[in-house]
């Protein structure tokens, strides 16, 4: 867990369930959240144990910078909202000289992060566009609130979310080797 985190939205704080409001930004200014992301970013899919009742998994979708210059995480907080905190010295490590902040987001805000910079991501372009599918699961009518707590997502949903889970697990596997694709 990130100690001290900040909620910003433009200034403004916001909880997580408030609607976001997407706003434009200069391509330049897509362009180098792109390279900071293929660089310095993560793109993840938490896979948590869901309902009790029915058994149904819960994932959540994350992008996360880290960065031991606190410059960088508030110009992206400024420039995009979300959240703003700094590890913990138990999240260090040993040999750490510098504390690290990172900034993360997730839900729509994330959604649209990935859609304006995906036309300028390299390494992560792929993870982005998962990103994307998954947080569309998100948006369809059938997750809803009923009379008897959240209803029950139908099969394909969640065989698409898992499947989604499980490409992105496999783009993070640091044993991958590009000599395949040649």
């Amino acid at each position: 867990m990130i100690n001290e985190r900040i909620d910003i939205n433009n200034g403004g704080c916001m909880s997580a369930r408030s609607n976001y409001v997407r706003k434009e930004y200069l391509p330049t200014v897509a362009a180098y959240m792109a390279g900071i992301l293929d660089g310095e970013g993560s793109l993840s899919i938490g896979n948590y144990s869901g309902n009790r009742k029915n058994g149904d998994k819960h994932f959540q979708v994350n992008i996360s910078v880290s960065s031991t210059d606190e410059i960088l995480i508030d110009w992206i907080v400024n420039t995009f909202g979300g959240y703003k905190g700094k590890y913990t010295p138990k999240q260090m490590s040993k040999n750490g000289r510098k504390q690290v902040f990172r900034w993360q987001c997730s839900s729509s805000r994330l959604e649209h992060i990935c859609e304006i910079t995906l036309p300028y991501l390299v390494i992560k372009k792929r993870q982005a566009e998962i990103l994307i599918q998954m947080r569309k699961t998100f948006h369809d009518a059938h997750n809803v609130k009923g009379i008897w707590q959240v209803q029950r997502l139908p099969k394909e949903i969640l065989d698409l979310r898992q499947s989604l889970f499980e490409e992105l697990r496999t783009l993070h596997n640091r044993t991958y080797s590009y000599k395949n694709d040649l």
